[in-house]
């Protein structure tokens, strides 16, 4: 029995040393920003440590309607396409680089039109006519992310305005 308690003891004692982790900003002579759970070597850099949050802000993803459109009038007008969530220079706490994407359209996709997700100008996935996605195992660092809205035969309609998210990742020591 005591084995045991020694055992829960000690992975108590682990996972509170990794929940208060520190993070560190770093910005090298070319400007480069960094953030790490350790600070960088040598005196080239200038570093800031950044405050653990209090709490996590863990709220799940909220769906958005698109606007709603007389059917006369869909042709004329323009497509708009914008991220909802996550909000530009976001940061995406510690934990596994999982997170939703959420896009809101100007009006219904039309039969044969899709939407497509770039995280970093490259395509994540295939395209969709759903206009939510979840991204995982994002890597540490600064990520940007954009929309593009295609015709059935492949034309962009709309692209969204890109945005930067930053996520904060453990590494393995």
């Amino acid at each position: 029995m005591t084995r045991y308690i020694l055992i829960l003891l000690a992975a108590t004692l682990a996972l509170t040393s990794l929940a208060n982790a520190q993070i560190y900003k770093s910005v090298d002579a070319n400007g480069v920003v960094t953030f790490s759970d350790t600070p960088p070597q040598g005196s080239q850099a200038t570093v800031q440590q950044i405050p653990s949050p209090m709490r996590i802000n863990s709220m799940q993803a909220v769906r958005i309607r698109p606007i709603e459109e007389n059917d006369n009038e869909k042709s004329d007008v323009e497509k708009n396409l914008s991220i909802v969530s996550p909000v530009d220079n976001a940061t995406i706490p510690m934990g596994a680089g999982i997170f939703d994407v959420l896009l809101n359209a100007s009006s219904e996709l039309s039969d044969g039109e899709s939407v497509e997700l770039y995280l970093d100008d490259e395509r994540v996935g295939d395209a969709q006519t759903d206009l939510e996605w979840t991204l995982t195992y994002v890597v540490r660092g600064a990520h940007r992310i954009q929309a593009k809205w295609l015709a059935e035969d492949g034309t962009t309609l709309a692209m969204s305005e890109p945005i930067t998210v930053f996520v904060l990742r453990p590494s393995v020591l």
